[in-house]
């Protein structure tokens, strides 16, 4: 669909009365930041302005020969361009193999008063992979798309990242581990074409909890508290509409 003919006329009238710039004119009133150059297809078309026919430009960005309209009697126009794209940002997570059997909450008791504070990890208690699944739920991943998407469109063409951590309750895989807290960073890359973001990039991730209080009284009960730390690693990649009204993400 073609812009208004109107708008064109009312611009290239302006420029002639009054020397108004037909850019400030039409620039208000566009629809898309790109769009497809249109001639009318006859013979009176100037050869530069053929040469541009169904190619598709920035607004930002005006060809050697301005935009349709720009020149004195040209009748070109400008066809709104509006990419479309299926929408995604992937994120997967790297190899979280635990490497050791799963404690019990006795297990975790036992090492608070035989341990000498040793800190140990949650793949060392036979429970990352467990943590990991439960933590990587719809609502925290729609939360880091969103994220990533909205850092994205800060930063087109560029680099991107942010951190991100929050308290999650693990008590229905250990009761020992309870809540605790998991967090990390995202770095990306943006590459940003005709309105749509492609982006990639790494995620890090870790999990930093204490195990202090066996019995949950708010108090030491003559053991050792050790920290309960791990990290791992994922990517993402995807594309999202860098207009956030057309997107999904953000």
């Amino acid at each position: 669909m073609h812009i208004d003919p109107k708008l064109y006329r009312k611009a290239f009238q302006a420029y002639l009365r009054k020397g108004t710039p037909i850019e400030w004119s039409i620039k208000k009133e566009r629809p898309t930041t790109h769009y497809i150059w249109r001639t009318r297809g006859d013979d009176k078309v100037r050869p530069s302005h053929a040469s541009n026919s169904g190619r598709v430009f920035a607004w930002d960005d005006p060809p050697e020969t301005g935009h349709p309209g720009q020149d004195y009697g040209c009748r070109c126009a400008a066809e709104p361009f509006m990419p479309s794209t299926n929408e995604h940002i992937d994120i997967e997570v790297a190899d979280v193999a635990d490497s050791g059997n799963a404690w019990s909450s006795q297990d975790f008791v036992d090492h608070y008063y035989n341990g000498g504070g040793r800190g140990v990890t949650i793949r060392e208690t036979g429970h990352l992979s467990s943590i990991v699944a439960q933590y990587m739920n719809a609502s925290v991943i729609k939360s880091l798309q969103d994220n990533i998407a909205q850092k994205a469109r800060g930063n087109p063409n560029g680099t991107f990242s942010d951190d991100f951590y929050n308290t999650y309750d693990m008590t229905g895989i250990v009761f020992s581990i309870g809540d605790t807290t998991i967090g990390g960073r995202f770095t990306g890359t943006c590459v940003s074409e005709f309105g749509i973001l492609t982006v990639s990039g790494q995620f890090e991730f870790y999990l930093n909890d204490e195990f202090a209080d066996p019995i949950d009284l708010g108090i030491e009960l003559f053991g050792d508290p050790y920290p309960i730390t791990d990290q791992w690693s994922g990517s993402f990649g995807g594309q999202v509409y860098a207009d956030p009204d057309r997107s999904r993400f953000g």
